[in-house]
């Protein structure tokens, strides 16, 4: 099974983990890694490796991190050079639930490419479909 690693600043990354495990349970090779601002480039690099490592069991790992260009995302890539992992940024609830939903049967970049396009799919503006134009306030 493909581990997962949600990579994000201040507790993001354990809310997330939080809130999926209430919806569907505990999640087995899913583990958080947290930024805050006293932790280092490298010392981000080092603790991801660590999660990474204790997530993988063979099958490889799906980091899912925050923010394209911030350090969760370029410490992750960094990884990708070493350890086998497919990093994808923009985390979000419907992401976590997905990539767990596939993590079993499909391998890794198949994991990273429908977990992207899913996410793609679900963003909607709501109350603009809801809401008749006559009736939007300005």
């Amino acid at each position: 099974m493909i581990g997962i690693v949600i990579a994000a600043h201040g507790h993001l990354a354990t809310e997330l983990l939080a809130t999926a495990e209430l919806i569907i349970g505990e999640l087995p090779q899913v583990k958080a890694c947290n930024v805050g601002p006293a932790l280092s480039a490298q010392a981000m690099e080092a603790s991801l490796a660590e999660i990474a490592r204790e997530v993988d069991t063979g099958d490889g790992v799906l980091v899912l991190a925050d923010l394209l260009g911030g350090t969760p995302c370029t410490r992750s890539m960094a990884l990708c050079q070493k350890q086998r992992l497919e990093v994808v940024s923009g985390v979000n609830l419907p992401m976590l639930l997905k990539a767990h939903s596939l993590r079993q049967t499909r391998p890794l970049r198949e994991v990273a490419e429908q977990v992207v396009e899913s996410v793609r799919a679900s963003i909607r503006w709501v109350t603009e479909s809801v809401t008749a134009p006559a009736l939007r306030a300005p």
